[in-house]
């Protein structure tokens, strides 16, 4: 495990995050780096995307990395903390042989990162996981990736339709939630076309 200054980030890892992403924002309509051909919103309460990824989710990524070479992450707080002084940090690289630490959230190691958007991303640019406070994640990837990740997780491209519910009950229960940056997120993610249908048959936004 290895904790990341704010001057480290910059040089090492920033790069490679945005080469997935191009905004530290889950809810932008245009997320993904144009460089990643594939494209998903990751659903479902059993993961608990709320800041974290749970199994069998986080095992299913790690596994795909691998496949494609990486032997860890890293692990960034999208509201970063000014704490370095104090010995806390917004960014760490992550070796695979200790990923329990994350799928335990310690937070002895990674303190208040489990309480605000985070995003886990290769070291190689070759996919990202972006979480967020409404429990969806954005997960971009090669084509090699994802399909490990479909392979484990078979109802990957089916997860949007729970995503949609969601915002879906938002509208209908007239909370106030912002729903225009959804166009922009599903064409980016399928086409205009699809995108269209998607939102027509959810009434949305």
């Amino acid at each position: 495990m290895r904790p990341l200054t704010e001057k480290d980030f910059k040089a090492e890892a920033e790069p490679v995050l945005q080469q997935v992403f191009t905004i530290d924002n889950p809810f932008a309509p245009h997320p993904f780096a144009k460089t990643i051909p594939q494209r998903r919103v990751v659903f479902g309460l059993e993961y608990d995307l709320k800041y974290t990824v749970k199994s069998p989710l986080i095992d299913a990524l790690v596994a795909a990395a691998s496949s494609v070479g990486d032997t860890g992450c890293y692990f960034t707080m999208l509201w970063r903390m000014n704490e370095e002084a104090k010995g806390e940090f917004n960014h760490w690289y992550i070796p695979f042989s200790e990923i329990s630490a994350y799928k335990r959230n310690d937070y002895k190691i990674f303190g208040f990162a489990f309480n605000a958007e985070n995003v886990l991303y290769s070291p190689s640019g070759k996919w990202g996981i972006m979480t967020s406070h409404e429990y969806h994640g954005l997960l971009g990837g090669t084509q090699e990736f994802m399909d490990e990740v479909r392979r484990r997780i078979p109802n990957l491209d089916e997860q949007v339709y729970g995503f949609l519910e969601l915002w879906q009950q938002h509208k209908a229960h007239n909370i106030g939630a912002k729903t225009d940056w959804l166009p922009g997120l599903l064409t980016q993610i399928y086409d205009e076309e699809t995108a269209s249908e998607m939102l027509r048959k959810a009434d949305l936004p």
